[in-house]
């Protein structure tokens, strides 16, 4: 039986095969008589076949063709960080490079060297610092990699629209010195890099354009502060599988004509956003409290400039919040108003007198907590007052209260993240947690989980209503960004 089926089966197949090459002898003949509608019609699906089969061939190259990789050197703190990583994805696009995404430091921020010491710096500096070997840490300089706290980019910042955008991204294993000639080996390539040369804070600038004949545009920024440009075209030719470059940091690091380029650029910058688990619950349950319907500020004031400047950002925080609130309070509608006024047996002069006795009861009491302050101030929201509009500060000072007390007096709705985010009872229950057997994990648990309060502080920030920020300030302009996104997907969502 078995030998039976076999025959009847090759049998079969046999018939087929003389079916088969019958109907191709047909087509044959077909095809070479000229003149019959058939012929022409075959021949143009042939020579439509062809240039598909062709072009596919010619994508199978494209794929094919050798993969080369560009990287960078980070440094400066989480906003600076995400700066010099957008611009190395409009980079890694323009190039058709894949970008080795370098690590994030979340901890404190560190500072920029040239390229050939930053580069020592990053690879040694965590691992002496641990090793408790003074004399060369004291001789690499790396005092501000104390509090170098190293996690992979991808864990904080999504890059979900860069990769939709076909940027091709890698994360780094390490920061250390060998890593390209490691990376080279593992991916069979040579490992050959072209390093940008970095020697001064502002060595280079990236044109998209002849840097020869280019015209500067207002929001070019100064171009004069940077040493030398470079334009795309020399960088894209490069033959090595590895580009290097020092610092990208900058707004105005690459300055962009291409429009498809400039786009990409506004795009990631709206859309490249704080993104953990973390971050999203707390600041989704703050805006909760908040009844998402507040104005937010940003106010920082801890380091450098801006602590020599912070009376004059105060009053030009302060200024701009009263312009915009007064504005806010004229566009609602004046039938609305009136109605609640009615409704409420109200004058101008109750509303006026309401207002005092509110304010007045916030500042006498200063020990209320922060439920009984958000119920007195939502108590006035309808009546539309604009100093006792509810407010979200975000900023980097310790003692918000006691530094800007001013501020706090003239708009005492004002909350800060202290307010919802008990951090003696978060370090307190590390505490408890450190009497069990994973004592270190638990420790190193709570020290990230402080350090995300700053991006949990701009989180809220960026889903106001409308918000304010420091003037040159990288973080007001990261909330800025996010605060614009948001405001135009409500528009387009109600």
């Amino acid at each position: 039986m078995r030998v039976f089926f076999l025959t009847k089966k090759n049998m079969i197949k046999n018939t087929l095969i003389v079916i088969i090459i019958g109907a191709l002898l047909l087509m044959v003949w077909t095809i070479q008589r000229p003149g019959t509608a058939a012929s022409s019609s075959i021949r143009r699906l042939y020579k439509h076949k062809k240039r598909v089969v062709m072009n596919i061939m010619s994508q199978e190259d494209d794929n094919d063709e050798e993969e080369k990789y560009i990287t960078y050197l980070p440094h400066s703190g989480l906003h600076n960080q995400r700066i010099a990583l957008i611009n190395a994805l409009i980079l890694a696009k323009a190039l058709n490079r894949t970008l080795l995404i370098p690590e994030l430091n979340i901890g404190s921020a560190t500072l920029w060297s040239p390229s050939n010491v930053l580069s020592r710096q990053i690879s040694s500096c965590p691992s002496l610092i641990k090793q408790r070997k003074r004399k060369l840490m004291l001789a690499l300089r790396c005092h501000n990699y104390r509090k170098y706290k190293p996690v992979p980019m991808e864990s904080i910042f999504d890059l979900t629209t860069a990769h939709q955008l076909g940027i091709r991204t890698e994360a780094r294993k390490d920061m250390k010195r060998d890593y390209i000639k490691r990376h080279a080996i593992l991916n069979g390539k040579v490992p050959v890099k072209y390093s940008m040369n970095d020697p001064v804070r502002y060595s280079y600038q990236i044109h998209d354009h002849d840097p020869v004949t280019w015209q500067p545009r207002p929001e070019d920024g100064d171009i004069e502060r940077y040493s030398y440009h470079i334009d795309l075209a020399s960088l894209r030719s490069r033959p090595e599988p590895y580009i290097e470059f020092g610092s990208l940091f900058g707004m105005t690091r690459l300055i962009l004509r291409e429009p498809e380029l400039v786009w990409i650029k506004e795009y990631l910058h709206r859309t490249t956003a704080i993104s953990h688990p973390n971050i999203n619950e707390e600041s989704q349950r703050i805006q909760e409290a908040l009844d998402h319907d507040y104005t937010s500020i940003h106010l920082r004031q801890g380091d450098g400039v801006f602590k020599g400047m912070v009376e004059e950002t105060i009053h030009e925080i302060e200024r701009t919040l009263n312009e915009k609130l007064l504005s806010m309070s004229y566009t609602v509608d004046n039938d609305q108003q009136r109605q609640i006024k009615l409704k409420k047996k109200m004058t101008e002069d109750d509303v006026l007198f309401q207002a005092q006795l509110v304010t007045q009861s916030l500042l006498s009491q200063p020990n209320k907590s922060t439920q009984e302050r958000l119920e007195i101030c939502r108590s006035v929201k309808d009546l539309h007052i604009p100093k006792l509009e509810i407010i979200y500060l975000a900023t980097d000072a310790s003692r918000p209260r006691r530094q800007f007390s001013q501020l706090f007096e003239h708009y005492p709705c004002i909350f800060i993240l202290s307010d919802f985010y008990n951090l003696r009872n978060n370090s307190n229950s590390a505490k408890k947690k450190r009497t069990n057997n994973s004592s270190k994990g638990s420790t190193a648990a709570a020290s990230i989980k402080r350090l995300l309060l700053p991006m949990i502080d701009a989180e809220i920030a960026s889903h106001a209503k409308l918000f304010i920020g420091t003037p040159k300030s990288t973080y007001s302009a990261y909330v800025r960004y996010r605060n614009q996104h948001y405001r135009t997907l409500d528009f387009f969502t109600q």
